[in-house]
């Protein structure tokens, strides 16, 4: 997981220009190129199939026969059964995925040896048991593919990528309905304050590569893009909460200028820090699945039903903050949905790829009331 990570960060860093800060004018792909494109496309779109189809030869296809695509092979394994795990734990089924992708690099290592920095945005729909109401999500993931050609097709070798469907590197189990009681029924109304609909407006806007998302799938030119650096979930946050209202302090804060953003801008233990000591945000819930999903007397219908737009959902690994997420809407059942960056999601279920050892903080957000309308004159018109 980690070789994974650093390969692919590496890469990240050398095109942050193309994926945030600047939209590159990439030139037309040759043949050659529109070839392989076409090639990936098809490979990508029948393994995220077969994932939801659990079509074992199906996926095995995907990949070059032997040893060298093994660790591929059983990442995307992983991937099937994470989420057929976590679907029969929430009560639903995912239907289907429909798949696009950009290609900003393709590098020919040989004639048949390609390397590909591909950008695949996936759409996602689901719905639960004995409903027929679908609901939608997207994922944007970078990936560094590894294509081979053997036999005249070509064939993913290798494949680096931060798992959207493992944000938790731990145990990805998904905590069960035993360890979590979810309440069913209609979904309360949760409308929140001016600020928080801003500010979930913008993560709207600028989540990024998964469908969904506007501004063309890229991030806000004018931040850095921390994809490279560590991550760029809390940097993506904090945008958020600031188009909400928040003003910046001195010690959170972004430098334009310097294109960096203050500790408890960009880093999720930093922000986690901030809010706690600055009065801008109150935790009212925390702890694993069940305890926040669990019917209490504060909270009757547990108090991931309680989450507002424009509220934050901090992520804790042994006892480290390791991402952010921004509440931006809810199904038909009260669930949260969150956009976030690295990697991107657009109206994602909250707790999709976590586990049950994760814990979460609930943070309602006290975004600035807008100053109300100055009263007619009395003096005429």
């Amino acid at each position: 997981m980690m070789q994974r990570i650093l390969v692919l960060a590496a890469l990240v860093a050398g095109l942050a220009a193309p994926l945030g800060r600047a939209q590159a004018a990439f030139s037309p792909l040759t043949p050659e190129e529109r070839a392989v494109k076409s090639a990936l496309s098809s490979l990508v779109r029948q393994e995220d199939q077969a994932i939801l189809s659990g079509e074992q030869k199906r996926l095995q296809d995907v990949f070059l026969p032997g040893k060298t695509s093994r660790e591929a092979l059983g990442e995307a394994k992983e991937r099937r059964r994470f989420l057929r795990a976590w679907a029969a734990a929430r009560g639903l089924e995912v239907t289907s995925v429909e798949v696009s992708l950009r290609t900003p690099h393709i590098t020919f290592r040989t004639r048949d040896r390609v390397q590909v920095f591909a950008v695949v945005s996936e759409a996602y729909t689901y719905r639960y048991a004995g409903e027929t109401v679908e609901h939608g999500f997207g994922l944007g993931v970078r990936h560094d593919y590894f294509l081979r050609r053997e036999g005249g097709r070509w064939y993913i070798q290798a494949d680096y990528f931060t798992d959207p469907l493992d944000q938790d590197t731990r145990i990805p189990q998904p905590a069960t309905p035993e360890s979590g009681v979810a309440v069913r029924g209609p979904a309360p109304t949760k409308v929140g304050d001016a600020g928080g609909r801003d500010a979930a407006a913008y993560a709207d806007r600028y989540c990024g590569a998964a469908p969904g998302c506007g501004n063309g799938g890229l991030y806000n030119s004018h931040y850095n893009n921390y994809n490279g650096e560590g991550g760029d979930c809390t940097n993506f946050v904090s945008q958020a909460l600031k188009a909400g209202g928040l003003r910046e302090s001195p010690s959170w804060n972004y430098d334009e200028r310097r294109g960096e953003g203050s500790r408890a801008w960009s880093n999720a233990e930093g922000l986690r820090d901030y809010l706690d000591g600055s009065g801008r945000a109150d935790i009212f819930a925390g702890g694993r699945y069940a305890d926040v999903t669990r019917p209490t007397l504060r909270h009757p219908q547990g108090a991931a039903r309680d989450l507002q737009l424009g509220d934050l959902i901090t992520y804790i690994e042994r006892g480290t903050a390791v991402h952010s997420g921004l509440v931006v809407g809810f199904d038909e059942r009260g669930v949260p949905l969150v956009d976030t960056h690295t990697s991107d999601r657009y109206h994602v279920p909250w707790d999709l790829g976590w586990d049950r050892t994760t814990r979460y903080l609930f943070w309602h957000v006290h975004y600035p009331q807008p100053r109300p309308a100055p009263a007619p004159s009395a003096h005429g018109r």
